[in-house]
């Protein structure tokens, strides 16, 4: 198999834990706690069809920020990366805190009375994309399939 395109599967494979952790924990929170502008507008119409749109447009970003940061984790590997470690490479590690910090701010600020939840995604974005992918890069390519 070509070296990009197992770049492409582990940045899927990761896209796609993650985007299986989002979208339920997104559908949780829907169900079990709507906002009251959803609310109002599902009394006026349906509503499913906003929620899977939704779910299915965060579901492909997230594959295809995981693809990114697949390519990025591999090009940011260290010469001797060819053994599973905790950090392949602390440098990526580095720029998925400061991606983590750069968009948890905001979020923090304008999701005030969900900051539980908020930590949870943060604290499972940083274990998918920091620690894992580049972990399944280095898996994968190591790999004789």
């Amino acid at each position: 198999m070509e070296e990009p395109l197992r770049t492409v599967i582990a940045g899927m494979i990761g896209g796609a834990l993650m985007g299986m952790v989002f979208v339920t924990h997104l559908a949780l929170l829907l169900v079990f706690n709507p906002p009251r502008v959803l609310k109002e507008r599902a009394v006026e119409s349906n509503v499913s069809t906003l929620i899977t749109m939704s779910a299915l447009v965060s579901f492909l970003g997230w594959n295809v920020f995981a693809i990114v940061m697949a390519f990025a984790s591999q090009s940011l590997l260290s010469g001797d990366s060819s053994q599973l470690s905790i950090v392949p490479s602390p440098i990526y590690l580095f720029i998925v805190f400061f991606v983590t910090v750069f968009i948890s701010i905001p979020a923090f600020i304008f999701f005030r009375d969900r900051k539980s939840h908020l930590l949870g995604e943060i604290l499972g974005f940083i274990a998918i994309f920091g620690f894992l992918l580049p972990n399944l890069v280095v898996a994968i390519h190591r790999s004789n399939f």
